[in-house]
């Protein structure tokens, strides 16, 4: 009875630190997406010169996508790595 409790913290322990790993890689892939957002438009200002930057609302939206596929790729390779052991 005891052992199965055990078992059952190291799974919700397990679990727990795979969602906060691969949420602190959807937050790493946001601002590493909007990083090269920002340094494209940057880039682009400088090579037309009659521009201005302008950053948009969609400027910060947009690398929500950045959040979702690295959150995901690192939740699912986690995962995969917690089966395997």
């Amino acid at each position: 009875m005891e052992r199965d409790n055990v078992v059952e913290e190291r799974v919700k322990v397990s679990v727990m630190l795979n969602i906060k790993k691969s949420l602190l890689a959807g937050i790493g892939g946001y601002f590493l997406f909007l990083f090269i957002l920002l340094a494209t438009k940057s880039i682009s200002v400088f090579i037309q010169a009659s521009e201005e930057l302008q950053l948009e609302p969609t400027d910060f939206i947009l690398p929500f996508i950045g959040f979702i596929l690295l959150s995901l790729i690192k939740f699912l390779e986690n995962f995969k790595d917690s089966e395997i052991m």
